[in-house]
């Protein structure tokens, strides 16, 4: 058995094993070994290997270290090792050649030793990790397969899994073989397993015709507490789903059996499954027709998409975006994709660089909802708009921060609350400065009751803060050009973040009207609007003015065949750049089919363009809700 294995001080510890691979190198070593004779009984070595497979492993696979004093050995001397003193300082003399077809003795033992541990490791695997007390006295025939088992009194091979093989232990149950080797202790315990198992399932029964016997139709306290019990939100209760799952239980009558869990997450899931699958065929059906885009964004609930990977141990590169996007068109089909559509990150512009070199012909687009978002808050950041929206935030901070204050405040607005929650934090904000300014009388009526001045947090500081808050009139003459300032692109978020109707078509249009409606609040007064709509052109500046966009406004005719001067507005460059863009690779003729024939068909109206469905779309009505 090898005990110790060190290079000699300085020199390469590794040498040990350039040793033994080449035999005839006389580089000296300094190593102690206790090897047993080559004659020695192969049994013995045999469970001295057993014994210490596992350390013998690990020592020979951790890696040898240098050391700065010699290692104290201690070992049982032999015949060879007891020499003189100066013998033993003389250096070792280089190993000796050996045959190479025939194996070492520690070779032999280390091959020995790992076959070994896999007979135990295979014996392991056929031992069940479960608390069912059968697995004490029987173990798998194959690991693969759990109806068979075998006794480990009597070797007898049981079929029909560990159930029927504790009724052989027990020997109770018809159409089992008897186990005539097992003793009584394991016979009582496997005996008293069975009917422990018998008496649940009786149990369970008689408990459930209970539950079946107190359910009182009569009353609508039962539903409420079942769904209580239950933790179902209330809100569930409006799903169509629910109201046909109480009418089918209605039509069976009673007796009906709940499904199991095991049906519940098998089958029964699958099936559903399939036929949600199903529902998508119009989608599919769609998206072969039109197209569709392909979406992404960095989201800690992964069940809001349809297919989600966790990026959270890899850095966000451009790279690795691209990969991720262009592995999404690859599953999705490249042919059926129109565009991509990011934020504004650099990290995915440097994604979209890759993709239109890959793909020339797919369009990647800034994230509409993202550039509006971008646009709130800069214009919140504006220091007159600033100071509105922190006195805003410090009175609600206050309102809510105690009890007393915020009972105060209901009674007053008849339990109305002054925060409203929108689709992003700077939508928020508008909704709530338009919720204290529609209660705007109530809360000036609260803080000069005696109701609040009876309060004792209404006397520090910032009780005294709110109190001002409320009753300035500055305060609410600003409330009111924010919102005449935020409103037309608050109005505009909700209709590109909302998924009832496609808003491609009308992004570009919207936002040159909400920059005609911030010029107007602030009375076409350019010194006053000047600062607000430089912050809207900066961020909507190759995201939302991009030719796609530009197009789509173009082709739109709610706008183009209510004002037939935006043909002579935007460059007709964008509309080639699009066409040249989408029918990359195709043939030319293409391209001049569609900017010089259909399109001057859609600017004339002639065709199907000139039908009245079609002069109808000027006044469609495109009311985000």
């Amino acid at each position: 058995m090898l005990c110790v294995l060190m290079g000699r001080k300085g020199e390469n510890p590794n040498g040990f094993f350039d040793q033994l691979s080449h035999p005839q190198s006389t580089a000296p070593l300094s190593f102690v070994t206790s090897l047993p004779s080559p004659t020695a009984d192969r049994s013995s070595r045999l469970q001295q290997s057993t014994a210490s497979s596992r350390g013998l492993r690990r020592r020979l696979q951790r890696p040898l270290r240098q050391s700065s004093r010699a290692p104290s050995v201690s070992t049982i001397p032999n015949r060879q090792h007891r020499q003189s003193p100066a013998r033993r300082r003389s250096p070792p003399s280089p190993l000796p050649s050996r045959d190479s077809s025939s194996p070492s003795i520690c070779s032999i033992e280390f091959e020995e030793a790992i076959v070994t541990a896999s007979t135990v490791e295979n014996v392991n695997s056929l031992k069940r990790k479960s608390d069912d007390i059968g697995w004490q006295y029987g173990k798998l025939v194959d690991p693969n397969n759990k109806d068979k088992v075998m006794c480990n009194f009597c070797k007898n091979v049981n079929s029909g899994g560990i159930n029927r093989f504790k009724k052989h232990i027990a020997q109770v149950g018809g159409g089992v073989a008897k186990c005539k080797s097992c003793p009584n202790e394991a016979k009582l315990a496997c005996l008293n397993w069975l009917e422990g198992t018998e008496k649940k399932k009786q149990d369970k029964v008689v408990r459930e015709l209970g539950l079946r016997s107190d359910v009182n139709v009569s009353s609508g306290g039962q539903q409420e507490e079942d769904l209580t019990c239950a933790a179902v939100a209330f809100n569930a209760i409006e799903n169509d789903e629910f109201k046909q799952m109480v009418e089918a239980i209605g039509q069976f009558g009673p007796g009906l059996k709940p499904p199991t869990q095991y049906e519940l997450r098998e089958p029964l899931l699958k099936a559903e499954y399939a036929r949600t699958k199903s529902l998508l065929s119009d989608r599919e059906a769609e998206k072969e027709k039109n197209g569709c885009s392909i979406m992404t964004d960095a989201w800690t609930d992964m069940k809001s998409f349809i297919k989600s990977k966790d990026t959270s141990a890899i850095s966000h590169t451009g790279e690795v975006i691209f990969e991720l996007v262009d592995n999404a068109i690859e599953e999705v089909g490249a042919e059926h994709v129109v565009q991509v559509v990011t934020d504004n990150a650099s990290n995915n512009m440097a994604a979209k660089a890759l993709l239109l070199e890959k793909r020339p012909n797919i369009f990647w687009s800034s994230c509409a909802t993202h550039t509006i978002n971008l646009m709130l808050q800069g214009i919140g950041n504006i220091p007159r708009f600033k100071k509105i929206v922190d006195q805003a935030k410090g009175f609600t901070i206050f309102i809510y921060g105690h009890h007393r204050t915020l009972e105060c405040m209901r009674s007053f607005t008849k339990k109305r609350e002054i925060i409203r929650p929108g689709v992003t934090r700077f939508a928020s904000q508008f909704h709530t400065l338009q919720s204290l300014l529609d209660k705007k009388y109530s809360l000036r009526k609260m803080v000069v009751d005696a109701k609040w001045e009876n309060i004792k947090e209404t006397s520090s500081k910032k009780g005294k803060e709110a109190y001002d808050t409320v009753l300035s009139v500055r305060f609410w003459n600003g409330v009111e050009i924010c919102l005449k300032v935020f409103e037309p692109l608050v109005k505009l978020l909700r209709l590109v973040d909302g998924d009832v109707k496609p808003s491609m078509g009308f992004v570009y249009g919207e936002l040159l009207k909400a920059k005609r409606e911030i010029k107007e609040a602030f009375k076409n007064e350019e010194l006053r609007y000047k600062e607000v709509i430089a912050i809207v052109e900066k961020k909507m500046r190759g995201r939302l003015d991009a030719p796609l966009h530009l197009t789509a406004y173009l082709l739109n005719p709610h706008y183009s065949y209510a004002d037939s001067s935006i043909f002579d507005n935007v460059d007709i460059t964008t509309l080639i750049t699009c066409v040249e863009q989408f029918y990359h690779g195709c043939d030319e003729d293409i391209h001049d089919e569609v900017v010089n024939i259909e399109f001057t068909k859609f600017q004339r109206k002639q065709g199907l363009f000139g039908k009245k469905m079609a002069k109808n779309c000027v006044n469609f009505d495109y009311n985000p809700g």
